[in-house]
């Protein structure tokens, strides 16, 4: 039976989101500046910023998964693990069974030495038996059972992972000090407290800010340098064998828990917010994964309330929107969110000591479903109670298949979403305002659209063009199904129905968003047909 390694769409996410300067520098590559970006010395014409690689010689790149790939040989599942630093994943066999696996974790010689350790295993040892014997396909199904969990355990690889080794300290602070406070503005009493904490210091060989995160029991686990320069792009990078699942920061006796996305932030907010704040708790990120987050949490069971204080910004936005739902997850229900007034608490900082500050930046799929909200408004409130019937949910749906057979343009995209799918929103409003007097709630369409308004979040509204439409039919075809289908006289429909009314109006409001905010034309326009059959959207019976 055939097999795969099964990743979550968050798995794969969080992969994709590692640095690739801290992959090269795991890897013990050079590195150079180049402009705004960093240049790969092995191959000159790669650059990459962030998560994000270029290879000018054949104009094509993209993230740290297709990084690992296309440089260093892995295999999907491969790459993703080694980016997870050898995160379990879960291989399916036969269809439906799910068996857990304990990845690899390591460098990549690493990873390629404990891979072939594991297909070596079946070898015989020390010549006692002959290794190319056949399979005895006569067995029996338990026999084979048995062999197979045999394998299983023999080629268990242990999943051991290397400590970082902390760079030798220099003579002095003095580089670090007078970047931190004079660039940064960071207070002389703040970094004292974490040097003496031994959680941040200067490098003797490069004279990089070290910045230390350590265990509950007092181990170096983490390892983050940045560089000292002036310039804001500066040098920054983990450490080989730093755990993602420790950070710089400080545990404190309270029951708060601040996290940040990165050391700087955290200095920044303790110098603008110095007044007791020993007596709360405190996590960097290093980015937006939730691991140290979450293992500060495990670690300090008097931590119960988590204020999240990412960078104003859209990815901090997003991210901060993903932290709380894992938080609810793992049962925690006391979360705040703290953003700074410009960009990041740096940038407040900078601010308040006289500088100019970049500004903050609101999510622009927020705000464009702000201002679409305010004409829905405007839209359902001169919509009469009558037309909130099957009929007109399918007549306006088919408007919105009618102007996408038209082409891809933005202008029949336009059409679509923001004519007759503005009209159907309307209608679904409608519909649910109608069910719920039925069922006893006053709730206006004013009402339900501040609700729609709450519920959006940019960072589950992912997908291309054509995944989205495939969503809406989706959502269409079980709305007509419980029309088609329930008595809606009985409460549970009704319940039913407005449930499924509500989902189709949510992807009515994103799919504008879409066109507004993220939506670019093909270059080159394809027939009506294939655009028909790539939407996926059917007609429906009125």
């Amino acid at each position: 039976m055939g097999e795969f390694i099964y990743f979550t769409e968050e798995q794969k996410e969080r992969a994709n989101a590692v640095h690739i300067a801290d992959i090269l520098q795991k890897e013990h590559e050079e590195v150079e500046r180049s402009g705004n970006e960093w240049r790969w010395k092995r191959h000159s014409s790669v650059t990459f910023r962030g998560n994000s690689w270029y290879r000018h010689s054949q104009q094509a790149g993209s993230h740290a998964i297709d990084f690992m790939q296309e440089f260093f040989g892995m295999t999907y599942p491969e790459a993703v693990t080694y980016l997870l630093d050898g995160e379990t994943g879960q291989v399916i066999r036969g269809g439906s069974q799910k068996i857990p696996v304990r990845a690899a974790s390591g460098n990549i010689k690493q990873q390629k030495e404990k891979v072939q350790k594991a297909k070596d295993t079946k070898k015989i040892q020390e010549g006692t038996a002959n290794p190319v014997q056949p399979v005895n396909t006569d067995m029996s199904k338990a026999d084979k059972n048995n062999m197979n969990q045999k394998m299983l355990q023999e080629t268990e690889v242990p999943d051991k992972k290397k400590f970082p080794v902390p760079p030798e300290k220099n003579d002095t602070m003095k580089r670090v000090y007078a970047y931190l406070m004079s660039k940064r503005h960071i207070s002389r009493e703040i970094l004292s407290f974490f040097v003496r904490q031994g959680t941040l210091y200067e490098c003797a060989q490069h004279h990089n800010v070290v910045f230390v995160g350590k265990d509950k029991e007092g181990k170096v686990r983490h390892i983050h340098k940045k560089g000292t320069c002036s310039d804001s792009k500066s040098f920054r990078m983990n450490e080989e064998g730093s755990d993602s699942s420790y950070g710089f920061g400080y545990s404190g006796k309270g029951n708060r828990l601040y996290v940040f996305e990165a050391p700087i932030d955290l200095l920044s907010f303790l110098t603008l917010y110095p007044k007791n704040w020993q007596e709360n708790s405190y996590i960097t990120l290093n980015g937006v994964a939730e691991h140290a987050m979450l293992q500060m949490l495990k670690d300090y069971s008097n931590l119960d309330t988590v204020v999240l204080c990412l960078d104003h910004d859209a990815a901090g936005i997003e991210a901060s929107g993903r932290l709380a739902e894992i938080l609810v997850q793992n049962n925690y229900k006391k979360i705040q969110l703290l953003q700074p007034r410009f960009k990041d608490w740096n940038e407040d900082l900078k601010n308040i000591n006289g500088e100019a500050a970049l500004p903050a930046q609101e999510h622009p799929k927020i705000m464009e479903c702000d201002a679409w909200i305010a004409v829905l408004k405007q839209v359902t409130e001169s919509m009469k109670m009558e037309y909130a019937t099957k009929r007109y949910i399918c007549y306006y749906y088919q408007g919105i298949y009618d102007a996408l057979k038209k082409g891809r343009t933005k202008e029949n995209l336009e059409e679509a979403f923001d004519e007759a799918g503005m009209l159907l929103t309307g209608i679904l409003v409608k519909c649910m305002e109608k069910e719920g007097r039925a069922l006893g709630k006053e709730t206006g369409d004013t009402q339900i659209l501040d609700n729609l308004q709450k519920r959006y979040k940019p960072h589950q509204d992912k997908g291309n063009f054509n995944s989205r439409i495939r969503t809406m039919q989706k959502a269409f075809e079980e709305t007509m199904e419980v029309l088609d289908t329930k008595d809606l006289s009985q409460k549970e429909n009704k319940e039913l129905f407005v449930k499924k009314c509500m989902s189709l109006t949510m992807e009515c409001i994103k799919a504008h968003i879409f066109v507004a905010v993220d939506y670019q034309e093909p270059a080159v326009r394809q027939s009506h047909k294939a655009q028909d059959t790539e939407g996926g959207m059917l007609l429906c019976s009125q």
